[in-house]
């Protein structure tokens, strides 16, 4: 006999898990002066020729998950912006824009949308980049079956030397169960500690220094009313995650913060189905985490699990620097896109190069030469140009004799003939003077504060 196997569409199948995607948060700052209000918001800006937030989109739909609420704070038309990207975003996912409060941080977020989170659920940024399989993470989480999961990653040369990021954080791993159970900013001055009870309960804990977190976590949805009740919890990886990371060991901490009332409405579907099961025992799968004879810890309920990515691509655009550093790995050589669109001018005496992408409808004049970079659709591009290691975002101008090197160029500037800009960040709609010399200037105009 055959079946004929129903045909679903995405919007009646409920995936496993939800996802929430910060989009612009904390790091916006960061990246001024180029995701101004008045740019772009930061979730638009391009990677590639394409918004950093289709990235995300594009992992969250290989993971199977289509049910997708993107948080945005409400800073001037940046929620409009993004909305009307998403509603003609090709793929199969189903994005509902949130604006929150402008002064609302990540936890905040999170309980301003508790009542559209119905299971357990990702946190992701818009601007994580990353060649991760998504079930490698996903498989591993629920077999682990943890409270939370974390996502660290190896970063690349750029993202670990740029002079605008912060040293990477001591990142404490016990590798018998893969358990996240110490994160500490790190500074020069730091002396380096840790707590016995800590070394009771988790005895093999490798500590590196050499590990970014990629702010990327899996939660149960238990932990959605346990931020309601707790609005001192502001930010997830400030508050959040140190306090879970500290409830694995510390018994009075679990009783103060009463954790076992809020695990309790989970029920562990894996014990559940154990106790249904013919051939297993209830008990098996905990067997490694029974408590030490000497040191009778108390069982926790709260439980980590830790993904560390190594050898591929990982990296987030929250810095100018890691931004850029997200476009050339976008554009490397070997890679799979479009380098010059067919809709592309470009006269024949000027080089594109392999490690290089041109947008539609851009012309280049002639004897011009693109190294390293990324030119967005509709700009228009002089004689004798050079362009190196550099983004230039759509309907840019830039006239005869510029040399432009590591500098990122925001929609609608102007770069009047014989400029030179070295490591400059120019923001939206800028003119650049004719034979100006500039270095590591950032052009903005100075608008009157109203």
């Amino acid at each position: 006999m055959l079946f004929e196997k129903p045909k679903h569409h995405h919007h009646h199948r409920v995936s496993e898990f939800q996802a929430v995607v910060l989009a612009g948060y904390g790091s916006s700052n960061r990246l001024y002066p180029i995701s101004e209000e008045d740019s772009m918001p930061k979730a638009l800006l391009p990677v590639g020729n394409k918004p950093v937030i289709s990235y995300t989109l594009d992992w969250l739909e290989k993971a199977g998950i289509h049910d997708i609420i993107v948080v945005i704070q409400a800073i001037g038309s940046s929620p409009q912006k993004l909305s009307t990207y998403l509603k003609n975003y090709p793929g199969n996912v189903h994005c509902q824009v949130v604006s929150v409060d402008e002064d609302d941080e990540t936890a905040d977020a999170l309980r301003a949308i508790k009542d559209k989170i119905d299971r357990d659920f990702l946190v992701v940024p818009c601007d994580l980049v990353t060649e991760l399989d998504p079930r490698d993470l996903l498989d591993a989480h629920r077999v682990y079956d943890p409270t939370f999961s974390a996502l660290f990653y190896e970063p690349g040369l750029s993202e670990s030397a740029s002079k605008d990021d912060d040293l990477l954080p001591y990142v404490g791993i016990d590798s018998t169960r893969n358990a996240l159970v110490y994160k500490a900013l790190r500074s020069e001055a730091d002396d380096f500690s840790m707590r016995m009870s800590l070394l009771n309960k988790f005895s093999r804990v490798r500590v590196h220094t050499d590990l970014q977190d990629a702010h990327l976590y899996i939660f149960k949805r238990w932990i959605i009313d346990m931020l309601v009740d707790k609005e001192k919890i502001t930010s997830i990886s400030k508050d959040l995650i140190p306090m879970l990371i500290k409830c694995q060991y510390q018994k009075k901490l679990v009783k103060r913060e009463e954790i076992e009332k809020y695990s309790s409405t989970y029920e562990n579907l894996l014990a559940n189905a154990l106790s249904l099961s013919t051939t297993q025992s209830a008990d098996i799968g905990d067997e490694s985490f029974t408590d030490d004879p000497i040191h009778l810890s108390f069982k926790s309920p709260i439980k980590s699990y830790v993904h560390v990515y190594r050898g591929g691509f990982c990296g987030r655009g929250n810095t100018t620097a890691s931004y850029n550093e997200l476009n050339r790995n976008a554009t490397k050589q070997g890679t799979s896109i479009t380098r010059v669109p067919s809709s592309a001018e470009v006269a024949p005496r000027t080089q594109v190069g392999n490690d290089s992408i041109i947008g539609e409808s851009t012309k280049i004049d002639e004897r011009s030469s693109v190294k390293k970079s990324c030119v967005g659709s509709y700009c228009v591009i002089g004689k004798n140009v050079k362009i190196i290691n550099s983004v230039i975002m759509d309907h840019v101008v830039i006239g005869d004799n510029v040399k432009i090197e590591g500098c990122i160029i925001c929609k609608n500037a102007h770069i009047h003939e014989k400029a030179s800009l070295k490591d400059c960040d120019v923001v939206y709609g800028y003119i650049v003077q004719k034979d100006s010399v500039l270095k590591g200037e950032k052009l903005v105009d100075f608008r009157e504060a109203i």
